[in-house]
């Protein structure tokens, strides 16, 4: 079984950035994370990161209220819904024109490919971090262009909105399709620069997005750094976009 997240990623997603940290979060304190220990082994090392995820979501509390960072996961929600309604008459291109300002609202990507990348992101130069930031940003954005590509009913429902650990905010929503069982997603969300921005997405099962992906990118990471996965990136984008 393949390690889902390293316990650093996981105290990361658990505690959030130092908050000595600038206000966009693109040159975060990497001293605040520990080295990677000893590995654990593959049931102990799930076991802790789900815990880790589930104390983010418990940690939440307070009334449910409708706030800015609701607001802002509702407006990213409105315009999949749009992009899907709009999808048997416009290319995947032009999806990805419409997704991307929209994404780039409600995602921090430099502070969530950092997290993803792990002590990858130390050792590289501010030229790397811009282009792999890029490059997963651009990946990001074709895959929400891919997958939203049709409409048949389906709507969004927030469920509720309430505070986290450590300044954060916790929205819960979920997409309805007719016929099926909703599907929860819930955004976890934290200011920079004054502005509410996500960092992650806990998927149906409890399972981050960041940590999905840090597994998949992990051995790209350890052969060829940051500017390795951008270029990763960049082909499978233009793969999905039919760019090649």
């Amino acid at each position: 079984m393949q390690k889902l997240v390293t316990p650093s990623l996981a105290k990361l997603l658990l505690t959030g950035v130092d908050q000595n940290d600038n206000k966009d979060g693109t040159n975060m304190n990497l001293r605040c994370l520990p080295a990677d220990p000893k590995p654990k082994a593959p049931r102990r090392l799930a076991i802790f990161f789900i815990a880790s995820v589930w104390a983010v979501l418990a940690s939440a509390n307070g009334a449910a209220i409708a706030g800015p960072a609701t607001d802002l996961v509702e407006k990213f929600h409105d315009d999949l819904i749009a992009v899907m309604k709009k999808a048997d008459t416009i290319s995947i291109e032009k999806r990805y024109e419409i997704l991307e300002p929209s994404v780039r609202r409600t995602f921090n990507m430099p502070v969530m490919i950092r997290i993803v990348s792990g002590p990858a992101w130390r050792s590289a130069g501010e030229e790397d971090k811009g282009a792999v930031a890029d490059a997963f940003t651009k990946m990001s954005v074709s895959t929400y262009a891919s997958r939203f590509d049709g409409y048949s009913g389906q709507r969004f429902e927030t469920l509720a909105e309430t505070t986290g650990s450590n300044n954060s905010v916790v929205v819960r929503t979920r997409i309805v399709s007719p016929g099926d069982t909703p599907v929860k997603l819930t955004y976890i969300l934290r200011k920079y620069s004054g502005k509410w921005r996500a960092i992650d997405v806990i998927l149906a099962g409890g399972i981050s997005e960041l940590a999905l992906r840090h597994s998949e990118y992990r051995s790209t990471l350890k052969k060829g750094g940051l500017s390795g996965l951008a270029n990763i990136l960049n082909k499978k984008s233009d793969e999905i976009l039919g760019r090649n």
